[in-house]
Parts: C-alpha cells; sequence; structure tokens
C-alpha cells in the first residue's frame, strides 16, 4: 500500500522565519490553482506537482487563495505579492498558474517582474461564464509586451483533453506569449528552465 497523501495540516508551510537556508536558496515556484480548487493541496495535480517540484532545485509554495471560487483580482494578486503572506511573488520567482490561476499568473506578470511563468489550461476571456466575468480580470485587454518584458520567459502547457479550455483557446494563449507548447507535463517544462 502507498503512504497516505500529507494532509495540509501536515504539510510544511514556508514562512520567511521558517525557511531552511536550503530552501532560500531554491528558485521559488509559486503554484496558483484555479477557481473552486480548496483545500489547494487537495484539487488537481498540484500535490504531486508540488511533491516533485520540492524533489528538485525548486521550492514550491502554494496555500489556500482568498476568493477560491471567484477569484477576484482585487483579492488574489495583493495576496500573490504579500512580502508576509506565504506566497510572497517577485523577482526571481517562478509563478505556474492552472486555469483561473493562469490568468491571474499573467495579470501579475504585466505589473510584477519574475523569473517566469507557466500557464496550463489558460485563456484570455470571460469564456462566457457570469463567474469569470466577476473576477475582474477581463475588463481590460491582456498586455502580453508587458508580461514578456516581466519574464524571463513564458511557457504554455495545454492539453486536448481539457472540458473546459478548448485546445484552440489555449494554443491562441501561447500564440501571443510568442512561446513554446508542452502538453500535459508542467514537472518537463520547469527542469527545462534555469
Amino acid at each position: 500500500a502507498s503512504p497516505p497523501r500529507p494532509t495540509p495540516a501536515s504539510r510544511r508551510v514556508a514562512s520567511p522565519a521558517a525557511m531552511s537556508a536550503a530552501a532560500a536558496a531554491r528558485t521559488p515556484v509559486i503554484v496558483l490553482p484555479g477557481s473552486g480548487c480548496t483545500p489547494t493541496r487537495e484539487c488537481n495535480f498540484y500535490a504531486w506537482f508540488s511533491d516533485a517540484l520540492d524533489a528538485t532545485r525548486y521550492d514550491a509554495r502554494m496555500t489556500n487563495m482568498p476568493d477560491p471560487h471567484v477569484c477576484r483580482e482585487r483579492a488574489w494578486l495583493p495576496f500573490i505579492v504579500d512580502p508576509s503572506g506565504p506566497l510572497r511573488a517577485g523577482p526571481g520567482c517562478v509563478v505556474v498558474g492552472h486555469s483561473s490561476g493562469a490568468v491571474a499568473a499573467m495579470r501579475l506578470a504585466e505589473r510584477t517582474k519574475l523569473k517566469g511563468i507557466i500557464l496550463v489550461a489558460s485563456y484570455d476571456s470571460d469564456l462566457g461564464d457570469a463567474n469569470e466575468r466577476a473576477s475582474g480580470y477581463f475588463d481590460r485587454a491582456f498586455d502580453y509586451d508587458a508580461m514578456r518584458r516581466n519574464c524571463d520567459f513564458v511557457a504554455a502547457v495545454g492539453g486536448a483533453r481539457d472540458a473546459l479550455v478548448d485546445i484552440d483557446i489555449q494554443a491562441r494563449i501561447r500564440l501571443r506569449h510568442h512561446t513554446d507548447w508542452s502538453p500535459y507535463d508542467p514537472v518537463r517544462v520547469m527542469l527545462a528552465f534555469p
């Protein structure tokens, strides 16, 4: 039998005071979940991805997000960059966003210097969904030039079997970022970048 998965309560929580010297030397990777993914670690691929990153030269950071169902920009972006918060996005960080988290990562990259962003199942319209419209991310055009200026790299990861974000939409994001495309495997993408 396989060992039980760690629960959020048993998972190491990174804080500025508690980070070890080894973790501080590793590249921080912030994982931004999709809408409704709470508790974050128990949803989708997040636990697997975090564990895979922690076994490499990266320090995975993820937490339950405020406003996890609507993912409002006005709640998420200040939380993501808060220097005393659990994520602390800024220069030197890689942000991996999935679905709504990918949209947040793009808005973050418009105004924040980052090492890079990896967009998993990303989109740039409200997809005709009232909840997406309420998030505030789609009230203005995305500034792809600013994102590229603020990031050393931008990568897109997607899959044709995504039931929520059509592969053509995901591919459009890749083209707008002038980036490579990696189907399915965000860990392989992470290991390809310094």
